[in-house]
């Protein structure tokens, strides 16, 4: 069995103990698993890049969507300075933004290369976890996303 397959019964796994299927929160489009946590979704999926030396590298990735962006540029500085403060206690995740899908994100990611269930279950748990906490603290600081644009 490769690890990328090893890593989808993780993912099987992970499902039958939460009381779901994989198949049930699969996107073939994004060809990725959709998990919440609280008031997140946490999007995981395997991404490969061919490294220096020609090997393949293949991660376990985790999004987690934690506020939508606001238009206005003070209100941006505003947010990107409070996730800046508050990135330092999320231990193992890392606040970033997508423009073009106008988002801030949690994320969590590692080389499925010698991961075991485990680890992969505490990676997803703590981004889950992490995620939830930090959409609330914007939320509470700077309101609802929809009243931000």
């Amino acid at each position: 069995m490769t690890t990328s397959e090893m890593v989808k019964v993780y993912v099987n796994q992970l499902c039958a103990e939460i009381g779901c299927t994989s198949e049930s929160i699969y996107s073939k489009e994004n060809n990725s698993w959709f998990f919440s946590r609280g008031s997140v979704s946490i999007e995981v999926f395997l991404s490969s890049y061919e490294t220096v030396v020609k090997t393949i590298r293949t991660f376990v990735r985790c999004f987690s969507p934690v506020y939508a962006l606001p238009v206005d540029d003070a209100k941006k500085i505003q947010l990107y300075q409070e996730a800046l403060q508050n990135n330092t206690n999320f231990m193992g995740v890392k606040l970033s933004i997508m423009p073009e899908k106008g988002f801030m994100y949690a994320v969590a990611e590692r080389d499925i290369d010698g991961m075991d269930y485990e680890e992969f279950k505490t990676l997803v748990s703590d981004l889950g976890y992490w995620a939830d906490q930090m959409d609330d603290i914007l939320k509470e600081r700077f309101g609802s996303t929809t009243a931000l644009n």
